[in-house]
């Protein structure tokens, strides 16, 4: 979980509705500086609690106000694509508090979790050092995509 991400979307996101209930949902699993995400639809669709179409809708609106962006290429746990949360990058928690949440903090993290399993990929046959490797450097390239200087953080 990232406090800071949560942080962002109680205080500074623009979103309403589902789409606020969607974001606060990827944004409690968040990891890392990055707030990395892996998030499905049906999994958005059971913890929000709204039919499809209302989550792709709210997710694609998301989208267009850069408040999520996908990882191009990269699949997460169950094949889930990986996400970030671009301007939620660089927050810090207001007011800072306790940041020790009490889950396990063994878990692995997103990057880690982040392999491919499509035998047809190019990605599944390189060895896991080149694959991590590669997840990292399309997780930098997203994240730099969505959060240059002559993008608003607001």
């Amino acid at each position: 979980m990232s406090k800071e991400a949560l942080d962002w979307v109680w205080t500074q996101s623009q979103s309403k509705g589902v789409s606020r209930l969607v974001l606060l949902a990827m944004a409690d699993h968040a990891e890392g500086p990055s707030h990395l995400v892996c998030a499905g639809s049906t999994w958005l669709v059971t913890q929000v609690n709204a039919s499809r179409s209302t989550v792709l809708a709210a997710m694609k609106s998301l989208e267009e106000k850069g408040e999520i962006a996908e990882v191009s290429g990269v699949l997460g746990d169950l094949l889930h694509p990986v996400w970030i949360l671009p301007k939620a990058i660089g927050h810090t928690e207001t007011p800072p508090g306790d940041r020790d949440d009490g889950r396990n903090n063994t878990r692995l993290t997103t990057e880690e979790r982040a392999l491919c399993s499509d035998p047809d990929s190019d990605l599944y046959w390189m060895p896991a050092d080149e694959v991590e490797r590669i997840v990292a450097d399309r997780i930098a390239a997203c994240v730099k995509k969505h959060t240059s200087p002559g993008e608003s953080q607001a």
